[in-house]
């Protein structure tokens, strides 16, 4: 897939590229003031727990206090127009995924932030394999097998985390590469989805590995391919869609960690190294991995090139399948 890097994406690029260059002008301080963490989940939730674990190895290592700020809706949107209206003093961080750092700058027609310009990268945490998974009572045993009952009506249902969302543009994906009938289904999270795949009432779903993965450890799913670049350690004999020879249809989840643009460069290198280190402590190492989690820490030049790559490739999809919200 040709990936166009437009202006937007190169202002992401130009930024992360001077700090990279930018002297560590001695150890910013961060005691005095709460660090607060500004997440785009309700509490509870699979991306608020991930967040959680990291927060609190920081205020160890940091001796900071740290708050968790819960702000869902709108995509993402909530959480980004609150941190952008914050100072730019380090105190308070923006930890996202794919949607509100990437696919929503080309979704939305109205978007009330502008990454390149309202936010800093400062690391990516973790990426996550996403997998496809059906119920255990269906009669579709592996991939070849769903494409095989997706080609003529009724075709099948996939479900979703909502309109946008990253398992509904890998659904538009594979209808446009493989001409499948394929019908949406798009459901308030996860959970409601993966009971009705649990249930037989929807055919299947691309979902990220934590999710699910329990489920089909339990045997209430059936996993039938790994839309990532390597197979799980956890599910050693489902194949990867690069060796079944859908190389364009790997879709990987990721969360990272940006700040409010303004920043200075001492206090944007003191958070990412504590971030970082965070991330690296071994108990969260265990527990991302036991969830199928691989901890993937970037510099912040990196983190800024990943994003601009990612927001390119998501404008693409998007262009194609012609959806759009409001």
């Amino acid at each position: 897939m040709a990936i166009l890097i437009s202006r937007r994406h190169l202002a992401v690029l130009g930024a992360t590229a001077a700090l990279s260059g930018a002297p560590r002008a001695g150890a910013q301080e961060l005691s005095g003031k709460s660090v607060t963490w500004v997440v785009p989940y309700a509490p509870g939730g699979f991306g608020d727990g991930l967040v959680r674990l990291v927060a609190q190895k920081m205020a160890e290592s940091a001796k900071v206090n740290v708050v968790v700020d819960n702000r869902p809706g709108a995509g993402g949107q909530i959480a980004a127009t609150y941190v952008k209206q914050q100072p730019p003093d380090g105190h308070t961080l923006f930890y996202g995924d794919v949607g509100p750092f990437t696919i929503n700058a080309n979704l939305y027609r109205k978007l009330s932030y502008d990454m390149a310009r309202d936010f800093t990268p400062l690391t990516r945490m973790m990426k996550s394999p996403s997998i496809v998974v059906v119920g255990a009572q269906s009669s579709i045993v592996d991939f070849k097998g769903l494409l095989l009952a997706a080609k003529g009506p009724p075709g099948l249902s996939f479900g979703s985390y909502g309109t946008g969302s990253a398992p509904h543009l890998w659904g538009e994906m594979l209808r446009r590469h493989s001409g499948l009938e394929l019908v949406h289904v798009p459901y308030r999270g996860a959970a409601p989805a993966l009971q009705d795949l649990m249930s037989g009432r929807l055919d299947f779903m691309p979902d990220v590995a934590p999710n699910s993965l329990p489920y089909v450890l339990d045997g209430k799913l059936r996993a039938l391919a790994v839309i990532g670049d390597k197979r799980l350690p956890q599910l050693p004999a489902v194949p990867t869609l690069g060796e079944l020879g859908y190389p364009d249809l790997l879709m990987e989840g990721w969360n990272g960690v940006v700040v409010r643009s303004g920043t200075t460069a001492p206090m944007l290198h003191r958070l990412h190294d504590e971030v970082v280190k965070a991330v690296q402590h071994p108990d969260v190492a265990s527990r991302y991995t036991q969830m199928g989690l691989e901890v993937a820490p970037m510099s912040m030049e990196d983190f800024g090139n990943f994003i601009a790559a990612q927001t390119a490739r998501w404008e693409e999809v998007i262009r194609n399948t012609g959806i759009a919200l409001d």
